[in-house]
């Protein structure tokens, strides 16, 4: 048995499954989803956005954090909890009241002894290039040491804003990306251990995906648009949430700010939640049902084999 969820999609009803028992778990919750917002500088974002692709010249961190150059991992192994759920924040936001914390605490408190919350130790100040090379690299790091430490143990992201572009670049083949192209990849492992990628108010925001979801128009892309299908490969297991009037992944000349951080009350924060949850209960469900480490061989939505990065 299983419950519907709902988000509507470019004025048609988009639609994912949760398993009856995760919505149990979420439903009493209730979270109070909605936390204080700081409404964005409409401008200011966009000139840091749009500055990645003005540079003229590679930020530092390019070579800083070279993986030819620097292959050693700049993090060490964290505990092997079955879940690690790892936030990358937007432009400006400040350590507490962000967007994503209400998400990932909602996952933390259905399942409170299996979940550890890392929140991505980035600058998210609007020099993009340089923050963001790093913030690529930090990110990348971290998912391939723990899936070396910790044989069993599963990923969910979650991107607001810049943090989206982050999240959606170290994911993308190295010549799709707009920052960190020099700071190597997910290994093979880590791939397949990734169960959810849940992004709001991306910059990158192509409105031809199969995942997208939310009010947006399709014909409007983020000011920063990926090109179709560089995250094919991961398509099943994210939720690209995207409002009409959010002029960071609906591009236009109106810059209503308030359309930015619409998600803290327009109940898209739970939705995400709950998609996370979902993921785990399936991810769970397979391993129940499956010979061996389920965590290995397959990935929720999918039965085929796991997703590799095109080759370069």
């Amino acid at each position: 048995m299983s419950q519907m969820n709902t988000g509507i999609r470019a004025g048609r009803m988009r639609r994912f499954w949760a398993p009856i028992g995760v919505a149990t778990v979420a439903a009493p919750l209730l979270l109070s989803l909605a936390a204080c917002s700081q409404v964005p500088d409409a401008e200011e974002n966009i000139d840091s956005l749009t500055s990645v692709t003005e540079a003229p010249a590679p930020p530092v961190a390019a070579d800083e954090y070279d993986i030819k150059t620097n292959p050693e991992p700049i993090v060490e192994a964290m505990d092997c909890t079955p879940y690690l759920v790892v936030t990358a924040r937007g432009t400006g936001e400040p350590n507490k009241g962000q967007l994503l914390s209400p998400v990932a605490r909602a996952v933390k408190k259905a399942l409170p002894t299996e979940v550890t919350v890392l929140d991505l130790d980035y600058p998210a100040d609007t020099d993009v290039n340089e923050g963001g090379t790093y913030a690529t690299r930090l990110l990348l790091d971290t998912l391939n040491v723990q899936a070396e430490a910790c044989p069993k143990q599963e990923f969910a992201l979650l991107g607001y804003s810049q943090g989206a572009l982050i999240i959606g670049d170290a994911l993308s083949p190295v010549d799709a990306r707009l920052v960190g192209a020099t700071v190597g990849e997910l290994s093979e492992e880590a791939q397949k251990r990734i169960l959810a990628v849940v992004l709001y108010g991306n910059p990158r925001f192509n409105g031809e995906e199969r995942y997208d979801v939310g009010s947006f128009d399709e014909k409007l892309g983020g000011i920063l648009p990926r090109t179709t299908g560089s995250l094919e490969p991961y398509a099943e297991r994210i939720q690209d949430f995207c409002v009409k009037g959010d002029f960071i992944c609906q591009s236009n000349m109106e810059l209503d700010e308030k359309g930015h951080v619409a998600y803290f009350k327009n109940g898209m924060q739970q939705d995400g939640s709950n998609y996370v949850l979902a993921q785990i209960a399936m991810s769970k469900a397979l391993k129940a049902i499956t010979p061996g480490d389920a965590a290995t061989d397959s990935t929720p939505g999918e039965t085929a084999t796991p997703p590799s990065t095109p080759a370069q």
